[in-house]
């Protein structure tokens, strides 16, 4: 884990220190010190190999320098910015036999790519003007949310940048505070619960359907441990740094609908599937299908949830697995207007309250049973559930 380098600890509180002294105005010597302590992270932390780390540089410089000219050159000047970095990645991996990244460097050039579809749709669309290119190089290897997160926007990482707001001394506490609470999810709730979870039985041994029920809820808080972990210590470690990173997690399963889940579930990459995928696609199919409103709004959460599995691996159980909250939210949002109308009747009865609070309980662990077995496709590949 990254956040168990004594490197890391150490480059957050020269960066800190950096940061603190240099005024905001001085925005390049920000954005340097950033990419600088940045480069050392991923190096020292993560160890990055020599062949990963001139894809990862190659690809943020093509980005930054690029970028400028994107919004200037429509659409087929995006997508020649945007497969760039595909290019690069392509051929140092049939070229350089020691181009072999591991899943923390995979997941960060992952989250690369969302930043850089964003940054252009962005540019197009006319929310951003003219990227500068350190301001660019900072925002892609910013190394306390390089590997999990949350995903900043351009817009909102430059204004952070811009406007650095460092935490005094009660800010400081909550700092340590969501710390210690970070290390206690990573380090104890998630490996207490691993041994009974379905990253147990993924490589191996009979499954049942006891083995898959107790595995999948216990893995449900497992990844919420892991996943909200380094959320906590990302957030906490960029208040250092005087950057504020959006927070991504809101207590998800206390959803009461399988919806609500999605907007308290990794919040920075949900909004992003909303504005850059579900959003602009309603649009584009808007002609055709306007006059259906229902299928539009099939189609369009099919294509983003087939998306959003394809981003967490391109292999069949990831697509299963968002195929499976596709229609988990098609069903919901075809049922959701019918309950509206069965609760606006029960609230003119005397009961109205107590039966909502009973619908809500329900609802929660509905939801949560709903995504709790959704992790069974997520984690283990479909050759195991088939042989099974």
């Amino acid at each position: 884990m990254i956040y168990d380098s004594l490197g890391f600890w150490i480059m957050l509180a020269a960066a800190a220190a950096l940061l603190a002294l240099a005024p905001a105005a001085y925005v390049r010597t920000r954005c340097a010190a950033l990419v600088v302590s940045s480069v050392v992270v991923l190096a020292a932390a993560i160890g990055i190999g020599p062949a990963y780390a001139c894809v990862l540089f190659l690809c943020v410089a093509w980005v930054a320098i690029a970028a400028r000219l994107a919004a200037s050159r429509g659409r087929a000047g995006s997508l020649v910015v945007l497969l760039g970095p595909v290019a690069i990645a392509w051929v140092f991996s049939k070229s350089v036999s020691a181009f072999q990244p591991g899943w923390l460097q995979f997941a960060g050039f992952s989250y690369f790519f969302i930043k850089a579809w964003t940054l252009l749709k962005d540019l197009q669309d006319g929310r951003v003007e003219r990227p500068d290119p350190w301001e660019v190089a900072a925002y892609f290897l910013y190394f306390p949310t390089f590997v999990s997160g949350p995903m900043h926007l351009y817009a909102e990482f430059r204004e952070t940048l811009r406007n650095p707001s460092f935490p005094g001394r009660e800010g400081f506490v909550d700092v340590v505070l969501r710390v210690l609470l970070g290390f206690v999810k990573i380090k104890v709730i998630g490996p207490l619960l691993a041994p009974i979870s379905l990253v147990a039985v993924s490589e191996g041994g009979t499954l049942s359907f006891t083995t898959l029920a107790v595995g999948s809820f216990a893995y449900s808080v497992v990844i919420w441990a892991n996943f909200s972990g380094y959320t906590d210590l990302a957030v906490a470690t960029s208040r250092l740094t005087g950057m504020h990173t959006p927070e991504n997690f809101n207590y998800p399963y206390a959803a009461p609908n399988i919806r609500e889940f999605w907007q308290r579930w990794h919040i920075t990459f949900t909004r992003v599937l909303t504005s850059y995928v579900f959003v602009p696609l309603s649009r584009y199919l808007a002609g055709p299908l306007g006059q259906h409103p229902r299928a539009l709004m099939v189609v369009c959460t099919l294509a983003t949830f087939l998306f959003c599995g394809f981003w967490h691996g391109a292999t069949a159980n990831f697509l299963v697995w968002g195929l499976y909250h596709a229609l988990g939210l098609i069903v919901y949002d075809v049922y959701r207007p019918g309950a509206a109308r069965r609760r606006l009747r029960r609230k003119k009865l005397a009961r109205g309250e107590w039966i909502n609070r009973v619908e809500r309980v329900l609802g929660i662990a509905l939801t949560f049973s709903f995504v709790s077995a959704g992790w069974i496709f997520f984690v283990l590949p479909l050759s195991r559930l088939w042989g099974n």
